[in-house]
């Protein structure tokens, strides 16, 4: 039989367990910038958006994918801009003024996504994400980190930012 000290220790241990549990998934939490593509909800880590610009001037270059809008000039840097709609399928209601672009990098590679509009930037947790629906295209499925319980679709920025069908090198 046990004594008071040792049942209080094992107590002590077994609460001390569950709280470094709790800490845990509270690691989890990510900042994501939030943005709609369409009439979805999508978000990207902060960590992978380097700033966030309303599109102006748009060169655009013959004989790239159609997802491929273009270059714009962005502090005497060439940067692409990618229309993830069009490589997403997804009903694309065509640029206005204040259509935005999320500059997205990685160290390496940086490019811009067209967004229809920007929310703000909140904490998730990653534990409430669910994998995406098997009826998606593969194109959409293989950016996709997770979709949360209130329909936002998280994209998995360093996938898309070394993903060899987006990295046109010519």
């Amino acid at each position: 039989m046990k004594s008071d000290k040792e049942i209080l220790l094992d107590r002590a241990i077994s609460t001390a367990q569950k709280n470094i549990s709790s800490f845990k998934k509270k690691d989890n939490t990510v900042s994501v910038v939030e943005f709609s593509l369409a009439s979805e909800k999508y978000a990207f880590e902060e960590s992978y958006v380097l700033e966030v610009l309303i599109l102006r001037e748009i060169t655009p270059i013959p004989g790239t994918p159609p997802f491929v809008m273009g270059v714009v000039n962005l502090r005497s840097k060439i940067l692409s801009i990618i229309n993830l709609k069009s490589l997403f399928n997804l009903k694309d209601r065509g640029l206005y003024d204040l259509t935005k672009v999320i500059v997205l990098g990685n160290g390496e590679n940086c490019f811009g996504i067209v967004s229809d509009s920007i929310f703000g930037i909140r904490e998730v947790d990653l534990n409430s994400a669910s994998q995406p629906p098997l009826n998606l295209n593969s194109a959409e499925v293989e950016f996709i980190s997770g979709i949360f319980p209130d329909g936002q679709i998280l994209l998995n920025a360093q996938k898309l930012l070394t993903s060899p069908k987006l990295i046109i090198k010519q």
